[in-house]
Parts: structure tokens; sequence; C-alpha cells
């Protein structure tokens, strides 16, 4: 379950610091290089869906820790992003939980080997490619 922001922060799952704009030019970046040679470089067979979920979900990651960076937060724990989406964005309530279904299978396939089916890897790609455009537009009005 997601607790409170000020949950996260009072136990150092996240650190508050200064604006780091560099970082978080430089976590977007790596997240559209993501998108650009893991993600659309592939194509989805039943050989790849977990690798490429995975690297869906970083790719979100990615791009949402830039919007902390922009604030000066530097988080320690992926629930932790979650918390911060809910607390600081407008992003619809079905996003946010769409990228923490995401958090929670991407855990399983990452320490627990469950592999990710076609169908879901379809799924998280689709979220990507309407997600993603979101945090960027706000990545760009934050820096304003």
């Amino acid at each position: 379950m997601i607790k409170e922001f000020k949950y996260y922060v009072d136990n150092n799952f996240v650190k508050k610091g200064s604006p780091d704009i560099s970082k978080a030019n430089s976590l977007i970046e790596k997240a559209e290089g993501r998108i650009k040679f893991s993600i659309k470089s592939k194509e989805i067979n039943k050989d790849n869906p977990s690798y490429i979920f995975e690297d869906i979900y970083e790719c979100l990651r990615e791009a949402l820790q830039s919007l902390m960076a922009i604030k000066g937060y530097k988080p320690y724990s992926h629930e932790a992003i979650v918390s911060f989406l809910k607390k600081f964005h407008n992003f619809k309530e079905s996003d946010v939980e769409f990228f923490n279904r995401y958090r929670i299978l991407r855990n399983k396939s990452v320490y627990g080997c469950e592999k990710i089916s076609i169908e879901i890897c379809k799924n998280a790609l689709n979220f990507l490619n309407m997600f993603f455009p979101k945090i960027k537009k706000e990545f760009f009005n934050l820096k304003k």
C-alpha cells in the first residue's frame, strides 16, 4: 500500500535537496533513449516480453524521477515515486494506478522471476505511448 509522501521523506526513502535541473535533464534524456534503443527497436515476441516490459517500466520511472529532481527530491524507493505523483501532480488517478500496477509487476519479474505475458507487455507499451508525453509536458512546464 502506498503511504503519504511525508512517510517516505520522514523515513529516508526520499531525500530533499536543491532542485537538480541537470539530473532531471539527464533522466528524461535517458528515458527517451531507452524508448528509442530498447523499446521501439524491438518487436514483442514470445521470447522477450519480460525484458521489454522491464525497460518500459524503467523508462517511466526515469521520466517520473526527473520530475522529482526538478523539485529537489531523490527517491530511494519506487513506492515513493508513486506517492510523489499523488501529492504533487495532477495526473489522472488511473494513470498513477497503472504505473503502480506496473511497479508491482516489474518487481515480480525482476525479483520473483515471473514471466510477463505478451498481452501485458503490449498493454504497458500502449500505456507508455500515452503517459510518457504527459510526463514530458509536465517536465517542460516545471522547468519554466
